[in-house]
């Protein structure tokens, strides 16, 4: 199990109902919706990230990619490079609340501190479900592209691969897109 990361270039609400096995169908001829869609779940602890996104809205949409396919252990690893990378302070985390030896430094946990800074809005995200959408993206896109030189000056080839990917996605979700999580 891990997480699954789609990007959508030109999402379009679809105007729809749902049938008893909550299928959405086409509301005059109750038929099911023909062509690909997403149906967008907002992340009730995230919502300002998915804005122009309707909760469990269907969307169709002018092109796809997926982007990432890993387990949460390697995003979490991801992420806590970017936070660093990004700047923010490490802070004390209990991994286990309570347990003392799960105490580590947290860039990702020193993120969620602060209101604001360079990729705030995916490090300060759920690592397993949501929608990010255009305006987001487009904040996003433009903190990858702001930081590309430095993302590729860690020498870690990894972290600057999924580096890459994730500029590649938040560019097209900025194009009238979004980003899902699942």
């Amino acid at each position: 199990m891990g997480l699954n990361v789609h990007a959508y270039r030109q999402i379009r609400k679809l105007d729809v109902l749902f049938d008893a096995d909550g299928q959405p169908v086409d509301p005059l001829t109750r038929a099911p919706v023909e062509g690909d869609y997403f149906r967008a779940t907002v992340n009730s602890d995230f919502p300002s990230q998915a804005e122009g996104v309707e909760h469990r809205g269907v969307y169709a949409f002018a092109d796809e990619d997926h982007f990432w396919s890993g387990g949460y252990g390697h995003y979490g690893r991801w992420r806590e490079t970017l936070a660093k990378l990004a700047g923010y302070t490490a802070v004390l985390h209990e991994r286990v609340p309570g347990f003392k030896p799960s105490e580590v430094m947290s860039h990702t946990v020193g993120a969620f501190e602060v209101e604001d800074g360079p990729f705030h809005e995916l490090v300060c995200f759920s690592d397993c479900e949501g929608c990010i959408g255009t305006v987001v993206s487009a904040e996003l896109a433009r903190d990858f592209a702001e930081w590309d030189d430095r993302a590729k000056a860690t020498g870690d080839a990894w972290f600057y691969e999924k580096y890459a990917e994730w500029r590649r996605c938040f560019e097209m979700a900025a194009d009238g897109g979004a980003v899902t999580f699942g």
